[in-house]
């Protein structure tokens, strides 16, 4: 009996007269003609993969759709619910779990359609989650056909006509390559200037390999001269694909600042373009959440944080806003221990004409997006990405978000309208002076929220509130902006205090919710 591995179970095919059996030529009585399915949707970070999968499931006799990235398949997923669900989207700025949670608002029964491919499988944290969310199908890797072929029978509830499965198996044959066609090999050389060492990682529209720059041998900054080089795949997603990879350049070599992962060079290959930036070797600041068995000590992650505040003042005071400040791009160095901001390709420039987001449109992840954002009242400001990041300090010191919803009308609602918890009511580690600054940073109304990310690292370098900014006739916050301090051990000082914490039982560590 042929049995498909489900996070840490294996689940079967029980069914009399299944694929399996039939395939042998062991089936009891012709099969009925086959319902019409609604569309089988597949959403992957990469489209090469995706239109990989889709071909797959277009072999044995569904139609699929091709989205890249959850945002793209949040309008078709309110319409029909579709016959299966093919999750590979795991670097969007909507990730395949924001997705499914979102989506099974309109569809209840959703989960139970759903085929999810996840790094490390259902052991892995999202993997448990899909497991919690109710979905059965869970991989660590491209299913092959025969596996796909019965997580389709699971999803659909139908059976696979037997004819189109034999020939599916002749033109999949198994194997356990997991690279792609595209993928440029161990060698090859970019630009007559980078030589291919190995794939540092995929995303939506690009990949990302580590290469040695022929032409830095007398830069000593470099890591035995090599870079990462990201090249846009042909086909990528987005109106102007290119132009988020020259944003991404613009911001990466124009602020110089250790916070921030530094730009090197641009160019094209084969007509696709790519640009060089420094190799940074270390999890996203997401999976250092995920590695914590209990909630990490304040002062530890706040010095982590803080250098993040550093990366986007700098950015601010060259008149960027980062607009997807979240924990999947903040990387933590394992080299320096520096946290560093990746991926700028939503970064409002300073000579941007983008002054008002279009309504309906979200740039940025949901979750982590301010109210002026949602309500379409601008398209970007430092404040915004003042509330960004206050939603990520929230998220470190309590081990969840400040604004949570059963599906996307009222996560968004509550982000507007909703009043947060306070944090120090859920860690009652977290001193009262830094609980007050995050909720001003989650202020609803941008003016009263931090004047700027130097505000916020005085205060929380001194373990103080932030003071309420002072305010003109117009309603516009005035100040002077604060210097940057210099963070060293005595800087945590304030956070050694245990007047904070409760005595009794409740003094206990606290251990780490669920996000």
């Amino acid at each position: 009996m042929f049995a498909l591995k489900v996070g840490s179970k294996d689940v079967a095919s029980d069914k009399k007269g299944g694929w399996f059996s039939r395939l042998l030529g062991k089936k009891e009585a012709e099969p009925e003609a086959p319902a019409v399915l609604p569309p089988a949707i597949v959403v992957a970070d990469l489209f090469d993969e995706g239109h990989e999968v889709t071909a797959r499931l277009r072999t044995l006799g569904l139609d699929p759709h091709l989205c890249v990235g959850g945002e793209d398949a949040m309008a078709r997923l309110q319409g029909a619910a579709p016959a299966v669900l093919y999750l590979d989207c795991w670097e969007s700025r909507m990730d395949s779990l924001a997705l499914l949670q979102l989506a099974s608002h309109y569809h209840p029964d959703l989960p139970a359609k759903v085929i999810a491919r996840v790094p490390g499988g259902g052991a892995s944290a999202q993997g448990r989650e899909l497991v919690s969310l109710g979905v059965r199908t869970i991989a660590p890797k491209r299913l092959s056909i025969g596996a796909l072929a019965e997580a389709v029978e699971q999803a659909t509830g139908g059976d696979i006509d037997p004819v189109l499965l034999a020939e599916a198996y002749a033109k999949y044959p198994d194997d356990d390559d997991d690279s792609l066609e595209s993928d440029l090999k161990s060698g090859a050389e970019i630009a007559g200037r980078y030589g291919v060492l190995g794939i540092l990682g995929r995303g939506s529209s690009s990949t990302v390999y580590e290469v040695i720059d022929g032409e830095s041998t007398a830069d000593s900054t470099l890591d035995e001269n090599t870079v990462a080089l990201k090249l846009l795949l042909p086909g990528a997603p987005g109106d102007d694909p290119a132009g988020a990879l020259l944003r991404e350049f613009e911001v990466t070599a124009g602020v110089e600042h250790p916070n921030v992962v530094r730009g090197h060079d641009r160019g094209e290959h084969e007509g696709m373009a790519f640009i060089t930036l420094d190799v940074v070797r270390g999890d996203s600041l997401e999976t250092w959440f995920e590695q914590q068995e209990t909630l990490p000590a304040v002062g530890e992650t706040f010095k982590l944080l803080a250098g993040a505040a550093r990366g986007l003042e700098a950015m601010h005071a060259s008149s960027m806003v980062h607009r997807d400040v979240k924990p999947g791009n903040l990387l933590v160095d394992e080299q320096s221990g520096l946290l560093k901001l990746i991926d700028f390709g939503a970064t409002l420039l300073p000579d941007s004409e983008e002054r008002i987001t279009p309504t309906g449109k979200i740039v940025g992840t949901p979750m982590y997006v301010s109210p002026e954002q949602l309500h379409g009242d601008t398209a970007g400001t430092p404040k915004s990405d003042v509330f960004s990041f206050g939603v990520v300090l929230y998220e470190a010191l309590t081990g969840r978000l400040p604004f949570r919803g059963t599906n996307v009308n009222q996560l968004l609602r509550r982000i507007t309208d909703a009043p947060p918890t306070a944090p120090i009511k859920i860690n009652p580690d977290i001193p009262q002076p830094l609980s007050d600054t995050i909720l001003r940073m989650l202020s609803k109304r941008p003016e009263q929220r931090p004047m700027n990310i130097a505000d916020v690292l005085e205060a929380l370098a001194e373990g103080r509130e932030v003071p309420a900014p002072e305010v003109d006739a117009t309603g516009a916050s005035k100040g002077v902006v604060a210097a940057l301090l210099d963070f060293g051990n005595d800087s945590f000082e304030a956070f050694d205090v245990d007047e904070a914490a409760p005595d009794g039982p409740d003094a206990e560590e606290t251990e780490k919710p669920d996000a």
